[in-house]
């Protein structure tokens, strides 16, 4: 299938091809030995996917008698000789593979990371927690719940799943069915990567919205190839901060504003038009970008007053659209109703809301001015509620301007509507 304007990258050298990659010379068995490519997509070679335990070598323990004893160690025996088995020369793991002394390196593979996955030839997908001997499905597994794991099922061209015992369980085309319920993205994107990049921001950001790392910047960094950005690693800049540079990286190359359709459980009486968390767009993964006349948009900008938008809006009374108006406590009645381009999926077979004479019903964002600053700064509020804006559109004249809407500030408040809307909606379990 065509490869889109956005995947292009990944056929061409870029940025992340010309990080060194240390690859382990499988020839050199029973000897572990590395060999140092630039060039990845001309090096044929096997990968690792799998999920750390207590007891992981790394490069700089990877010859130390001692850590032969440790289960991390016969994991990196059992894959290479599964890679030998295949055929393979190198073979690529994550715990070894990276000298994670080195701030500089240890950046630079991040960065690099999907492209590694996307050339490599197979990826191996170890399951430590299932066994074929059991009756439990290994939809359980924990592969399933970690952030780093959802760019290595989606960049892999080709994916191998083995139990704890290294017992073949089955490829991506045999798993493309349950590796879909259990992630709830759908199959098309499993077995086609090259459509992974043709999905709506906020759909890939819901394949995350379930998922955890045991490092809170993770959480954002570990989303970079799934959206072709880089940026540097500040490990220490918190879980908020990371995320909030990570939105405002695919700001500058996308257009896509479903980056804003994000919904909050717990929803402060003000908050920032940036999501907080990649959890707050659970439930957007059948958001789609559109296309509407009645949109007038020219391109946005992040300053120090907010994100500059130049906005298609209807000004109603705040009452109209939620009953909470007494608990948002900014003192004012009416409030902007701003539509995004995007909108939900049509069902299928809805041939009157697929037909292309019929409006698409947008989703839009509810905000209020800022008090005590300019009569052009708003805030986001009632982000519990993303709205279906086609009757107001219908029956309401619509204003044209250039605004500020503020950028998220990270507090106790924001943190603890996260958490709680977190635990609200199930994330907990994972």
């Amino acid at each position: 299938s065509a490869i889109s304007e956005s995947e292009s990258h990944l056929r061409r050298p870029g940025r992340g091809f010309f990080a060194r990659m240390r690859l382990l010379n499988i020839r050199t068995l029973p000897l572990l030995d590395f060999v140092d490519v630039l060039s990845p997509e001309e090096a044929k070679y096997a990968i690792l996917s799998h999920t750390w335990g207590t007891e992981e070598v790394t490069l700089e323990d990877l010859h130390k008698p001692e850590s032969k004893q440790l289960q991390g160690y016969k994991k990196i025996e059992r894959c290479c000789v599964q890679a030998d088995h295949d055929g393979y020369d190198y073979l690529w793991i994550d715990t070894c593979c990276i000298d994670k002394k080195s701030s500089a390196e240890l950046s630079e593979a991040i960065n690099s990371m999907y492209n590694w996955y996307y050339w490599a030839d197979v990826c191996y997908v170890y399951l430590s927690d299932f066994s074929l001997d059991t009756d439990r499905s290994f939809i359980g597994c924990r592969w399933f719940t970690r952030g780093w794991t959802l760019q290595e099922l989606l960049a892999s061209k080709g994916i191998c799943c083995y139990d704890q015992h290294w017992r073949y369980v089955g490829d991506k085309g045999d798993l493309a069915a349950p590796f879909s319920t259990v992630t709830r993205i759908e199959e098309e994107y499993i077995k086609h990567r090259e459509s992974v990049h043709t999905a709506s921001v906020a759909a890939r950001m819901s394949w995350a919205s379930r998922r955890r790392t045991s490092r809170p910047e993770d959480e954002a960094y570990c989303l970079m190839g799934l959206f072709n950005v880089n940026m540097p690693l500040l490990y220490g800049e918190g879980s908020f901060k990371a995320f909030q540079r990570l939105q405002h990286e695919i700001l500058k190359i996308s257009e896509d504003e479903s980056l804003f359709a994000w919904s909050l459980d717990y929803s402060p009486p003000q908050i920032g038009v940036l999501a907080p968390h990649p959890s707050v767009f659970r439930e957007c993964g059948d958001v789609e970008p559109v296309e509407d006349p009645r949109i007038r948009r020219m391109p946005y900008s992040i300053t120090n007053r907010g994100l500059y938008i130049d906005a298609t809006y209807q000004t109603i009374p705040i009452d109209e659209i939620s009953d909470s108006f007494f608990r948002v406590g900014h003192g004012t009645s009416e409030c902007l109703l701003l539509p995004l381009k995007c909108a939900r999926k049509a069902p299928q077979n809805d041939l009157l809301t697929e037909s292309p004479d019929v409006p698409r019903k947008l989703i839009a964002i509810i905000l209020v001015p800022v008090p005590g600053h300019y009569d052009d700064i708003f805030a986001r509020c009632l982000a519990n509620e993303v709205m279906v804006c086609e009757r107001y559109f219908q029956s309401k004249k619509l204003w044209h301007n250039n605004i500020f809407i503020q950028l998220p500030v990270d507090t106790a408040e924001l943190s603890e509507a996260v958490e709680n809307s977190r635990y609200f909606r199930g994330d907990m379990l994972c």
